[in-house]
This record gives C-alpha cells, structure tokens and sequence, in this order.
C-alpha cells in the first residue's frame, strides 16, 4: 500500500521542513476556528493509487474499527505511569489518522505526544477525552463516506 504524505494542516507554514509528526501544530488565528475533521482529499488520492476502490472502502473501515482500541491502548499506558508505550500509542494513533486524512484527530495526538515527550503524563491524561471525541467525529465522517454496506 502507498505512503501519503502527511496533509497540511490550515495555518501552519509548510516551508519551515517541520516534521510531519511531533512538531508544534499552528491552528488559524480566527477565534472559534478549528481544523476540519477530515481531508476527504487523501482518501480519494489513495483511491487512484487502486485498481480496486474497495480496498480503500476496507482500509477506511478497519481504521474506524481499531481507532478505540488505539485510544484504549494509550490510555492504559499513560495510566501505567509508561511513557514510552504512551508515545509509542500516540503515535499509532496519529499516523495512521494521518493516512485516512482526520487533520483534527492529528492535531490533538501531536499535542498529546508533546505532553508525553515533555514528561507530562497527567496533561496528556487529560487530552484523552479530546482524543476520543476527536475520534467519534472522524469516524462518523468516515463512516457517512464509506457505510458497513455500500
């Protein structure tokens, strides 16, 4: 399966070379403007890269259906006083949002790992809840594009 690049996130610069996962997150400075839930841009890109756009169809389902458990993982981990296995989960989470286009859940795995790397286990406790609310959002999105029975 082909890699996507990270999509950009609105308002941040793209020219600085910032790495697409871990780095700081710009969010536009319209009060009340947050990023969309979805990029439906990189899933329709993907299904160009398939002869088949059914295969795109189960990879969007299967990322709804691990996405809680991903969340659940890292959870747990915070919980364990880990912060390895936190940032190991949270970077599960935000990767592999990163390749079905959920900018917003993006968002706020990167600002929980930068709470993990920066040792701050209880704020990156807190953001769980932004996390799984996050989540619920995308996976309805996803779901309204790729339904269980199309």
């Amino acid at each position: 399966m082909p890699i996507h690049p990270v999509p950009p996130i609105p308002g941040r610069h793209q020219d600085r070379g910032v790495a697409p996962l871990g780095g700081d997150v710009e969010v536009p400075d319209a009060p009340g403007k947050a990023v969309q839930v979805l990029d439906p841009r990189v899933l329709q890109e993907m299904e160009r890269d398939f002869s088949d756009p059914a295969a795109v169809h189960r990879f969007a389902r299967d990322f709804c259906a691990g996405l809680a458990g991903k969340i659940d993982r890292l959870d747990l981990r915070i919980a364990e006083g880990d912060p390895r296995g936190a940032e190991d989960a949270v970077l599960s989470v935000t990767a592999s949002s990163a390749m079905v286009g959920a900018l917003r859940l993006v968002q706020a795995g990167r600002t929980t790992h930068r709470l993990i790397v920066a040792g701050n286990l209880d704020g990156a406790r807190r953001t769980v809840a932004l996390l799984r609310a996050c989540a619920a959002g995308t996976v309805s999105e996803l779901r309204d594009i790729y339904p269980e029975h199309p």
